[in-house]
């Protein structure tokens, strides 16, 4: 798919999105490999049966899409996609997750206990979401794959794949 078609796909679905009018964006099949769908609003997206594999999705809105039989990219880049504010559970285990990758994890403790934010000296987020300092509990983290079928669930996000 070349990029004036995909800009154009995406520009109507922002527009469906927001209730002006556009169209759903029906991205089933396509070949979206190396795609720049960086920060895409993709809510309710087709994408079933579409090649994702290598594109890049950091910050992009996939809520209520449609990935039935999608070749997706890795769960740990799918986390980098923006998932705003999560279950209190789930937004629990993202944290575990995003400390068990922080070079100093006891930071986020500091954190919740009022300090400053683990990542205010540069650190990169592996996974994006709204964090609560309410739902900060030290554990054991599950694994990127195991957090994504959550989002997903959560999300209503359908697939039948095997990330």
């Amino acid at each position: 798919m070349i990029e004036k078609e995909l800009t154009k796909i995406l520009n109507a679905h922002k527009k469906w999105v927001q209730g002006e009018g556009g169209g759903r964006a029906n991205l089933g099949e396509a070949d979206l490999r190396e795609a720049n769908l960086w920060g895409a609003d993709l809510w309710g997206a087709n994408l079933g049966e579409a090649n994702l594999g290598e594109a890049d999705l950091w910050g992009a809105n996939l809520g209520g899409a449609d990935f039935t039989n999608t070749i997706l990219p890795p769960p740990t880049l799918l986390l980098l996609c923006n998932w705003g504010r999560v279950s209190d559970e789930l937004t629990t285990e993202l944290m575990r997750y995003d400390a068990t990758n922080h070079p100093h994890p006891h930071k986020f403790q500091e954190w919740a206990d009022g300090g400053g934010c683990p990542y205010n000296r540069g650190f990169p987020r592996v996974a994006h979401f709204q964090e609560c300092r309410e739902c900060w509990k030290s554990g054991k983290a599950k694994s990127a794959r195991e957090l994504v079928l959550m989002l997903f669930k959560e999300r209503d996000i359908k697939y039948n794949l095997n990330l």
